[in-house]
């Protein structure tokens, strides 16, 4: 199951001509599974009207005779240090729904008719300078889509990403015996799964791009998720993304490149980091016109540093040891994050917002 020559199929290539490339996502592929080795994840990242983002995240994992509940939260916030922390939970409680999920520290509730979740998160800190609460309510405005059926082949198991794109965000946020901020926003549902494969050789590097903004009055959102599978298993890309804007179709692309410049080593002397990377994505609107988004992106903010290996548990960390040799998240921003969208028939436009950028290097 773990080694061998097995070859990448993309979901995308498992597209029939004539059939649609963009699906639409159903409850079921919300569900969590947790069966046999794995990993399973739901992530809400969202941006706030105050300058603030974050994300919040349930994680289930299973490596080995192990298995590993986790629960990810993440704040920026400008002017003040970047927060980032992983609790390491007891076990999961999954709800009649099947996609609700809870722990001692963090609840994603769903609403009955799916149009919405409810965040609550409790660090369980009993000093106020330790203490971090967040009630998150996530307002799904968007349809919900993947990439065909979604799943793709690889190693011998599957991988799956589905998204909501866009959702209407309100928070309440406590910090460190800081006053409490309450303010909105918008932010993104993002389901991740994978089965019969270990969750480190799904991917070996990831970029994740997560974007807000208005220009001439018009709100647009933007995300791309883009992993390369490990080379053992083909090196193949596999990548999705999608901008919303007020009033316009939606724009899904799925034949996307990610141009890499100006690397230098990180704190570990482990890795080069691009300080510049150019996205170029194609793909259509939801109405069949092409389109084409160029982002030459230079993060100006470096936020925060993870160091995967350290928020494990000793036994699922002296398997992934013997796989790869240094797993590490770089989250990083850029305060001046400019697209250029091409429609087919529509004058080119030009929209400015910022950008959240998430680097993952698992080799």
């Amino acid at each position: 199951m773990f080694w061998g020559s097995y070859k990448t199929k993309t979901a995308l290539s498992g597209i029939k001509p004539g059939d649609p490339i963009i699906s639409k996502i159903t409850a079921h592929d919300l569900e969590w599974k947790c069966s046999g080795t794995g990993s399973e994840t739901h992530s809400i990242y969202f941006r706030l009207d105050n300058g603030y983002f974050g994300f919040i995240q349930f994680a289930w994992a299973k490596v080995s005779l192990s298995t590993t509940y986790q629960t990810n939260f993440f704040i920026y916030a400008p002017g003040k240090p970047t927060i980032f922390e992983t609790l390491n939970e007891n076990a999961m409680q999954i709800g009649k729904d099947n996609v609700s999920v809870s722990s001692n520290s963090l609840k994603l509730q769903w609403s009955h008719d799916m149009k919405e979740i409810i965040a609550i998160y409790n660090n369980g800190k009993s000093a106020p300078h330790e203490a971090i609460n967040l009630l998150l309510t996530f307002k799904i405005n968007s349809e919900g889509y993947k990439i065909g059926e979604g799943v793709n082949d690889i190693a011998g198991g599957t991988a799956m990403h589905a998204f909501y794109p866009r959702g209407a965000v309100t928070s309440q946020l406590s910090v460190h015996g800081e006053p409490n901020v309450s303010s909105s926003g918008v932010g993104i549902f993002i389901r991740a799964i994978s089965t019969g494969i270990l969750p480190y050789n799904v991917g070996e590097e990831w970029f994740l791009a997560v974007a807000a903004g208005k220009s001439q009055d018009e709100d647009f959102f933007f995300h791309t998720l883009h992993y390369t599978t490990p080379q053992k298993y083909g090196g193949t890309v596999i990548t999705q993304g999608a901008i919303l804007r007020s009033g316009k179709p939606t724009v899904y692309f799925w034949d996307n490149t990610i141009e890499q410049k100006e690397f230098s080593k990180d704190n570990t002397e482990h890795y080069e980091l691009p300080s510049n990377n150019i996205f170029t994505m194609r793909g259509e609107t939801e109405t069949g016109k092409k389109a084409e988004l160029i982002f030459n992106s230079r993060p100006d903010k470096f936020l925060y540093e993870i160091d995967v290996l350290g928020q494990l548990n000793r036994i699922v960390k002296s398997v992934v040891q013997t796989l790869v040799t240094n797993p590490l998240v770089f989250e990083s921003y850029e305060t001046k994050a400019t697209f250029v969208l091409k429609v087919d028939g529509e004058p080119d436009q030009i929209l400015n917002g910022e950008c959240f950028h998430e680097l993952s290097l698992i080799k």
